[in-house]
């Protein structure tokens, strides 16, 4: 499996969101058990449990991944969660990027004139964005798409910390398509 190395950064990732459960069922034991052998067991075979949901949720969020890379020509790799990725395009799609810019619901604030265009592109629904930029280098012939997490992500854990890879991808296929 290609992406053996982003799902191990995943399952951790998503760990977060199971632990205030994890606590509450073991503080709630040794309440009503006081401490003792079938507690201990307990919280082992209960933090196993939830360890394992997490992971399923892990593969369910890197399968999430895989299908929005799907026909974009994008690796599904640890890479996947940096906060910063960056993809060249021919110079000449440069005018089509812009155009999706321009028309996209999920474009805003967008900033700049003749080569550069600097941009906040929202990758789920709701407020989360990435912040990007457009810049064509026409002495080497090529159109840069640089995309930011900029805010620290909440909620959806594993999915939002891979906002800016999302948006990759979503500009990317919108680039293809326009």
């Amino acid at each position: 499996m290609a992406g053996l190395g982003l799902l191990w950064r995943l399952w951790p990732a998503t760990m977060p969101g199971f632990v205030p459960v994890v606590m509450a069922v073991c503080l709630s034991d040794l309440v009503d058990e006081g401490l003792s052998r079938s507690l201990a067991e307990h919280v082992l075979f209960t933090s196993l449990a939830w360890s394992s949901l997490a992971l399923l949720y892990a593969l369910c969020v890197y399968a999430t991944l895989a299908l929005r890379a799907r026909r974009t020509g994008l690796p599904v790799t640890a890479g996947a969660l940096a906060a910063a990725q960056e993809r060249a395009f021919p110079a000449a799609e440069a005018e089509r990027l812009r155009a999706v810019l321009a028309g996209s619901g999920r474009a805003h604030d967008v900033t700049g004139e003749g080569e550069s265009r600097d941009f906040r592109w929202r990758p789920f629904r709701g407020p989360h964005a990435v912040t990007g930029s457009l810049t064509v280098d026409r002495s080497s012939g090529e159109a840069r798409l640089l995309l930011r997490a900029d805010e620290r992500p909440r909620g959806l854990p594993g999915l939002r910390r891979a906002g800016a890879f999302v948006a990759l991808c979503q500009l990317t296929r919108a680039e293809g398509s326009a």
